[in-house]
């Protein structure tokens, strides 16, 4: 009988640590996240990536703390000067985007981050990286769309690339265009509801539809 009340005992304790966890762990996320939303240069999105980082090396089984460091490295790479230096952010990133596929192999979020990832390496340098990132980074945001069909991240960022590749080679925008546009009202939604969850986008989608002139 005594046995039998240690072992529930040790399993009450059990539940009640992980719950301690599980608070502390959106605790931080929380505060990482909040500190994100104000950042202004590279060293600030660093101090954000490092926090991010230290949460990923305690909560390993969580893929969000990677997926933010590794939007932040991206951000860092658009920030800085000079292929080399850009090209040490990307690499960065590609370390955590690998840990968080390593976790959620089919998760739209995840997916469009490594397309992400990849337009970010051709944006650093695209007279000698187009033909290649381009399709990569299409294919990764095209598997996102087909995972979650109304993930406004993958739609947009898919958006984006279609309205670049329809201005190089002299197409018609509408469709990329409207696409994009189509996307606010899911961005605006997930503002309203706000998680751990990401939700960044809406700003990046304003900007495309005003280069769209709509």
């Amino acid at each position: 009988m005594k046995k039998i009340f240690l072992l529930i005992g040790l399993l009450v304790a059990g539940f009640a640590l992980h719950g301690q966890g599980k608070e502390a762990y959106t605790k931080a996320m929380s505060k990482a996240l909040t500190q994100m939303s104000t950042v202004k240069t590279i060293e600030d999105r660093q101090a954000v990536a490092s926090q991010f980082e230290r949460i990923a090396a305690k909560v390993d089984e969580e893929w969000l703390p990677s997926y933010y460091v590794a939007l932040n490295y991206i951000n860092m790479s658009y920030m800085a000067e000079g292929i080399s230096t850009k090209d040490k952010y990307t690499t960065k990133a590609q370390e955590f985007i690998d840990k968080a596929i390593a976790l959620e192999p089919n998760n739209a979020e995840v997916v469009a981050l490594q397309g992400f990832n990849y337009m970010t390496q051709l944006a650093a340098d695209p007279n000698s990286r187009g033909q290649m990132m381009s399709g990569k980074a299409m294919q990764q945001f095209s598997m996102a769309v087909r995972i979650a069909p109304e993930n406004p991240r993958a739609n947009m960022l898919l958006g984006q690339m279609q309205l670049g590749m329809a201005q190089f080679f002299g197409s018609p925008t509408d469709q990329p265009c409207a696409k994009v546009k189509q996307t606010i009202p899911a961005f605006e939604a997930e503002e309203a509801n706000v998680t751990l969850e990401p939700n960044w986008g809406k700003a990046m989608a304003e900007g495309i539809i005003k280069q769209c002139g709509q």
